[in-house]
């Protein structure tokens, strides 16, 4: 009878648990802001506002094993301005994104970072990660958008991009979780240094 009973509870526990563990999972493949910071520059070749950020994430061992296999990653950095707006959807202001690929080619035994027209090569994937975490002179906006600080809000997200792998990927990792890498949108600070002069 005793054993009966843990039976019963063992099994009414295990979705508890199952759900949990796939929680605390899912939750591993988020991306977290660690840091960001708007600037304007005035004196250069392009003038603008630039967005230097931090991310700070883990890849699953299937993405880093899809890689070794041939099979490139692109990472999608996106960030947006907007002038909130109560009595309507917010008007967009400044809109940007930045993709950066990572492959490895097996047959060379090297990993290719390409942002733009940027092209490295790196012997360890140890080296190419912290070009994924954290990306600067990131130019987002035109030097004069911002006007009044306190009229404008920023954001900025991270996530994986699926729709650029090949078809019969797509369809064949559907909902898996091992997949998955995005954060939400996260509020960028704006400093009073971004207003026009």
């Amino acid at each position: 009878m005793l054993t009966r009973r843990r039976l019963c509870a063992c099994a009414l526990c295990s979705p508890i648990l199952l759900s949990t563990s796939l929680a605390v999972r899912a939750a591993g493949n988020d991306a977290q802001l660690m840091q960001a910071k708007l600037s304007r520059v005035t004196e250069d070749i392009t003038p603008g506002l630039y967005l230097t950020v931090d991310w700070e994430f883990d890849l699953s061992e299937i993405l880093v094993d899809s890689m070794k296999r041939g099979i490139p990653l692109y990472f999608e950095y996106e960030f947006r301005l907007e002038r909130p707006r109560w009595y309507w959807t917010n008007k967009k202001a400044a809109q940007s994104h930045l993709v950066q690929r990572v492959g490895y080619s097996p047959l060379s035994r090297r990993w290719r970072f390409s942002r733009g027209g940027l092209i490295q090569s790196f012997h360890t994937f140890e080296e190419v990660l912290p070009l994924l975490k954290h990306v600067g002179d990131w130019r987002v906006a035109d030097v004069d958008t911002v006007d009044d600080i306190d009229d404008f809000q920023a954001e900025t997200r991270l996530h994986l991009d699926l729709t650029k792998l090949p078809k019969p990927l797509q369809v064949s990792i559907g909902g898996n979780s091992d997949w998955a890498l995005e954060s939400d949108w996260e509020n960028v600070h704006l400093s009073k240094d971004l207003t026009r002069r």
